[in-house]
């Protein structure tokens, strides 16, 4: 590979696309020779040059241009990738690409007035850089010519929204680097087509399009993107940032209208009307096209669009506001909670997006996840204060408006949730740590998303009162208990016979006390029962150590007899000797509970004895 007779010098911020045509001009070749030349390919511009170059590729143009191989890197896209997510999303394995939505490759927006130079003879012979920015949906405007980028050429209306080769034409030797390479008239098979050849670089030109003049504050807002995208912002704080701004995007248009009155009259008619052309038909066969992740192309919606989003951003009630809108969307869709179209985005996207967002949104946007989170979402109370069955008294004061007919699962999965806050890791690890089977959390895993909407719970109002809760926790006003401590002490424990001889002692005993059983077996019922009076747990996972030892034909007997001796315990209008074994098992567990958490060790019976 022989270097070429004479070289160009790259323009700061030009890109590998703008420096292939602009030296093909001064060389008189067409962009694909150089490309040749360079050995990256024979028949067009690969589509992966424009976000990196490996160390061969860019070693070989920079002997072909005598210039460095970081000279020549420097022309691509990969100086953002730790700080704009969709170019390494573009780039899933070397020389592969898989172009990301909020990317433009092959029909870039641009500043005409960019194009047309400035004024130095190379500028004036080859005209000005195509920009690396203009790639980006997130630079809508040019801030040095305080102006709206342009998205078509005012001759030929290309490119129309529709993706093309990176460069058009690209064995096209004759056209300048400013004018337009889209092919017309190729529908008529026996005409030779040709280049549109608009000039690009005529401000003049594009006086019909009739594009407002930005305003200082749209300008202001560009140039804060601009400064996230430059060394000073660090490149964690940029990309969350470039990520939360996608999906609070999405948030709005997906949910349009819902949220109208958050903006004023202007934004809202510029976002009403990309909503309407992003959503069109919401039916299962347009699905997926409802839920493109896809900025608005025209420059002033796109401008319009990503500041309200940022706006919503900073809101102090965006948690809030993210439950409102997606229940508000939720409730008018007929697809599943987890197909919705905000959640389908947010999956793509959860790795990549702030702290701040995650915690608002993961349980809103999948009410009982299984995924698992980073690290802890809350601090203050500590896992070991939750019960496996929350609190009555909790569940009253902040759950029980929202839990329609689910009552039992919504103690269940709120103790699970509260945990999972805590501790960080999956809602599967939270419901170990409390002790709960993980066969029976299928409801708030994912698995059944659907049972909030048959059961009456309404889940936004779930998770704002479980969010109270959660507050209310990290500044209680009576120490809280240790309820790990207590699972740990009960652990296959059961009433010993000596205390059971005892409690019955104070038992009031009946004319027909011979007919009623109290043996093991009501034993074993009463230790459950102050089980779940000491830990707060289910009597469905209590321990059972007492039938575990009898005989496979007696735990079947006691099996069968189980629920109807827990309902006798637990009814609202008890007989009367349930209720006299009640009292004294109430009694007994708040002594049992005051010992444990004193440190008292507790001794366990799993002997048998007779039934």
């Amino acid at each position: 590979m022989h270097p070429l007779p004479r070289s160009l010098e790259p323009v700061a911020g030009e890109s590998v696309i703008s420096y292939l045509l602009r030296l093909g001009h001064r060389l008189d070749l067409s962009p694909l020779h150089l490309v040749r030349a360079a050995g990256w390919s024979n028949n067009d511009v690969p589509g992966s040059v424009l976000l990196d170059l490996s160390r061969p590729q860019a070693q070989a143009l920079a002997r072909l241009t005598k210039q460095t191989a970081e000279e020549v890197s420097a022309l691509t896209l990969t100086q953002w990738r730790d700080r704009y997510p969709p170019i390494a999303r573009s780039m899933t394995s070397p020389g592969r690409l898989r172009p990301d939505a909020w990317l433009y490759f092959g029909s870039p927006r641009f500043c005409p007035s960019c194009l047309a130079g400035d004024g130095t003879p190379t500028q004036q012979l080859h005209g000005g850089p195509w920009d690396k920015l203009w790639h980006l949906p997130v630079v809508f405007a040019c801030v040095e010519h305080q102006t709206y980028l342009e998205t078509d050429c005012p001759h030929c209306g290309r490119p129309h929204d529709r993706p093309g080769h990176l460069i058009q034409r690209a064995n096209d030797h004759t056209l300048h680097p400013a004018q337009c390479r889209w092919t017309i008239d190729a529908r008529m098979p026996k005409r030779k087509s040709y280049a549109c050849a608009g000039r690009l670089d005529d401000r003049a030109a594009f006086a019909d399009v009739g594009r407002p003049q930005p305003t200082a504050e749209i300008l202001g807002f560009q140039q804060s993107l601009l400064f996230r995208l430059a060394p000073l912002t660090p490149a964690k704080d940029a990309s969350e940032y470039f990520t939360d701004l996608r999906l609070a995007v999405a948030l709005i248009s997906t949910t349009w209208p819902h949220g109208c009155n958050l903006f004023d009259a202007d934004t809202s008619e510029q976002i009403g009307s990309y909503s309407r052309n992003l959503n069109g038909d919401r039916s299962e066969r347009n699905y997926h096209q409802w839920v493109r992740d896809t900025p608005p192309r025209d420059p002033v919606a796109c401008g319009v669009l990503l500041m309200a989003a940022d706006r919503l951003l900073s809101r102090r009630d965006f948690p809030e506001l993210l439950s409102d809108l997606t229940h508000a969307a939720f409730a008018t869709s007929n697809q599943p909670r987890s197909r919705t179209p905000w959640v389908v985005v947010y999956d793509r996207h959860e790795n990549n997006c702030s702290e701040r967002l995650r915690q608002a949104a993961n349980p809103v946007t999948r009410l009982f996840r299984r995924a698992p989170t980073r690290a802890p979402l809350r601090s203050g109370y500590q896992p070991e204060h939750i019960p496996a069955f929350l609190e009555p008294e909790w569940y009253q004061r902040h759950l029980a408006s929202a839990a329609g007919a689910a009552s039992k699962i919504v103690r269940r999965t709120a103790a699970v949730r509260l945990v999972q806050w805590a501790m960080g890791g999956s809602l599967d690890d939270a419901a170990k740590f409390l002790g709960i089977p993980l066969i029976q959390t299928s409801s708030f895993s994912g698995r059944d998303a659907r049972w909030p909407l048959r059961s009456g719970c309404n889940p936004v109002e779930f998770d704002k009162a479980l969010r109270a809760l959660a507050s209310e926790l990290h500044s209680p006003r009576q120490p809280l208990i240790d309820y790990r401590h207590r699972r740990h002490a009960l652990h296959e424990w059961v009433i010993s016979p000596d205390a059971w001889n005892a409690l019955l002692q104070g038992l009031h005993r009946p004319l027909h006390a011979t007919q009623i059983g109290l043996g093991d077996r009501k034993r074993q019922a009463a230790s459950v029962y102050v089980w779940t009076l000491i830990t707060q747990g289910e009597h469905l996972f209590a321990p059972r150590p007492l039938e575990a030892a009898q005989p496979p034909e007696v735990r079947q007997q006691w099996a069968r007899r189980r629920n109807t001796t827990w309902f006798q315990l637990t009814r609202p209008d008890p007989m009367s000797h349930y209720a006299e074994m009640r009292r004294i098992l109430a009694e007994y567990a708040q002594q049992l509970a005051r010992d444990i958490d004193s440190g008292v060790e507790q001794t366990r019976h799993p002997e048998s004895h007779t039934q």
